[in-house]
């Protein structure tokens, strides 16, 4: 049997062995628990899947047709930055949005909102809990900039922004509290992706359940945009009342999110979050 006919073969089977693997590592992974650290089965797991990490990831240079390789320079692993960050982003108290006017500050990085009210049932589990209902990034004005007053109010004027669309609408304001830390500059990005993997906000367009907040507005005269399903949820903005459809009813979303809380339960408390952080 020729050579390439074998290899073909050897990568067909390969494949198939990969896509079961894949299965089994997906089911295991939504039963999984947190590892007791003497349990001598996720131990002989954790050093046999990292050596066969590392022959999958040779063959894998090896095959591909296009040179894959490794950095050569790296400041640290962007996760493992964004992680630090989110250990002292968590330690500090959060503040109401209401009262966000009354306390103008500079910096640029990651914020984070949380719903802490009662009026709203579809959100009832996030009620007291460390998981954020939206997260995101403010970009600096200056993006060479290397203080606080160079990067300007981007955290705080984004804030406002949203405090501002959420008393547009029927959801109480002084329901909702925020974390914001300035970081430094160009490592927003990393920090907000990672913070998005972490908690899987409901309002995140990542997420695909309740994006929509953070348009700025469509005219559906010329666009015909169907309305976002944060409008949906929450009427109140000029812009989307004159849109005619949704991109999802208020049912489906609901049921959304009744499901996202099911397979990823809210963090109880800072306790549970900072093990969490440990484990990953």
């Amino acid at each position: 049997m020729p050579r390439s006919q074998t290899n073909n073969t050897c990568l067909c089977n390969l494949l198939t062995q990969i896509k079961n693997l894949k299965a089994l590592l997906g089911a295991f992974k939504a039963s999984l628990t947190i590892p007791q650290a003497n349990d001598s089965s996720i131990k002989r797991f954790v050093v046999e899947s990292g050596v066969l990490i590392k022959e999958l990831q040779c063959v894998r240079e090896k095959t591909s047709p296009v040179k894959i390789g490794s950095i050569g320079i790296t400041l640290g692993r962007s996760d493992s930055i964004a992680k630090f960050f989110a250990f002292s982003f968590t330690n500090q108290e959060k503040h109401g949005l209401a009262a966000l006017g009354d306390s103008p500050f500079f910096g640029a990085g990651v914020y984070a909102i949380y719903y802490h009210g009662h009026g709203e049932t579809a959100y009832q589990s996030l009620a007291d809990t460390e998981t954020p209902i939206y997260v995101g990034k403010a970009d600096p004005k200056n993006p060479q900039a290397e203080t606080v007053e160079e990067q300007g109010q981007a955290l705080y004027c984004r804030l406002k922004e949203h405090a501002k669309n959420i008393r547009k609408t029927k959801l109480t304001l002084a329901d909702f509290h925020y974390r914001a830390a300035p970081i430094q500059t160009g490592m927003q990005a990393a920090v907000e992706d990672f913070m998005i993997r972490l908690f899987r906000p409901i309002w995140n367009k990542e997420v695909k359940i309740c994006y929509g907040i953070g348009k700025h507005g469509d005219d559906p005269k010329t666009r015909a945009n169907k309305r976002s399903p944060w409008d949906t949820m929450h009427s109140g903005r000029a812009w989307a009342a004159d849109t005619t459809a949704d991109q999802s009813d208020r049912h489906e979303i609901e049921n959304k999110i009744t499901a996202h809380f099911h397979r990823h339960p809210p963090i109880a408390n800072r306790d549970e979050l900072f093990k969490l952080l440990s484990l990953g």
